[in-house]
């Protein structure tokens, strides 16, 4: 008898609507909700710049590779090259008239980004704006790639880093 009066107490607590239209839970609510957007909005804002980047840093991997090709093919000197925001492509031609993206191996940089190699018979140095405005250079020398400049240490002789906008 006891229990079936505590559930019927239960019931008509549980019941009451007052707690879902109450003013303070609702503005509490509404403020958490704009919390968690404001904040997933910058996390997403963040993930997009870190792919840009990832994707920069991965075209200098592409011409390293695309330098390697050029001197296993007995190249005398690696190539200069470079590609503007918009595309436009310039650079030198290897014994058999190919530049550098139009190697054996082949690659496409990212859209959208400027890309310069300055090479010569030692070496060759590379620098990448991505499209979120960080540079990334790499050289011969090393496979690490850096951001912002590099080191003098790392430039082949006789180079210098490429000037990036």
């Amino acid at each position: 008898m006891k229990f079936t009066r505590l559930r019927a107490k239960a019931r008509q607590v549980f019941r009451r609507d007052r707690g879902a239209t109450d003013p303070i839970l609702v503005i509490a609510a509404i403020a958490v909700s704009l919390v968690l957007l404001v904040g997933g909005s910058f996390a997403v804002a963040g993930m997009i710049a870190n792919g840009k980047n990832l994707n920069a840093q991965g075209d200098l991997d592409k011409i390293a590779t695309a330098e390697a090709a050029v001197a296993s093919n007995g190249g005398t000197t690696y190539l200069n090259w470079s590609i503007t925001a918009a595309g436009a492509i310039t650079g030198d031609n290897d014994s058999q008239g190919n530049k550098l993206h139009q190697q054996a191996v082949g690659f496409n940089t990212t859209d959208n980004e400027v890309v310069k190699v300055v090479a010569g018979a030692n070496g060759w140095v590379a620098g990448v704006q991505s499209q979120s405005g960080d540079k990334f250079y790499r050289s011969s020398m090393q496979s690490t790639t850096f951001k912002g400049s590099i080191p003098a240490a790392n430039v082949p002789t006789g180079l210098t880093a490429p000037t990036l906008p």
